[in-house]
């Protein structure tokens, strides 16, 4: 989006994308105002004068520091504001994708039944019910151990070798 246009113009711009866009610019639209120059007095630390080139070295380190500060503190209010715009956003998404599993549940246990229905024209309806509760049970335990297969055996196996070796690294450089 270039300077000027209308957030709402845009095409292809989701309302809840907006809404993240305008949280994460209210985080950083805060302009210098009189009481952030009285907070500086107060603080001990002068208003940024004019001329860069009239400062001395100390001043120009103090100003450094104090700018490297606001913007380290300007960062973590735009990752604060990002996250819970994101975080928002993905519980609207978890709440929808509950929703559709519900269905789904509904949906295959109404098949189910549909199946013994089916089933018992040709046998018995316990005979029935209990083949098709076997096969879903089958499926079930196949799914099980296939997903218990895929589980993660060694957790953070990449952070703590490289913890490991910042570790080895730093001992090798004090002794």
């Amino acid at each position: 989006m270039q300077n000027g246009e209308d957030p709402k113009a845009v095409v292809g711009v989701s309302s809840t994308e907006r809404q993240n866009h305008s949280v994460i610019e209210s985080a950083l639209a805060k302009p210098a105002t009189s009481s952030d120059a009285s907070t500086s007095k107060r603080n001990g630390t002068n208003p940024v004068p004019s001329s860069v080139q009239e400062l001395s070295t100390v001043e120009l380190v103090k100003q450094i520091t104090t700018e490297v500060g606001h913007l380290a503190q300007k960062q973590v209010e735009l990752a604060k504001a990002e996250l819970k715009a994101d975080l928002k956003s993905e519980a609207v998404m978890v709440g929808g994708l509950s929703l559709a599993a519900l269905g789904a549940i509904c949906t295959v246990n109404l098949l189910l039944v549909t199946g013994i229905l089916a089933l018992s024209t040709m046998l018995r309806g316990w005979e029935a019910g209990l083949i098709v509760s076997g096969v879903t049970l089958l499926a079930t335990v196949l799914t099980a151990v296939l997903a218990w297969s895929r589980r993660v055996r060694s957790p953070m196996a990449r952070t703590k070798r490289s913890l490991r070796e910042d570790v080895e690294w730093t001992k090798e450089r004090l002794v």
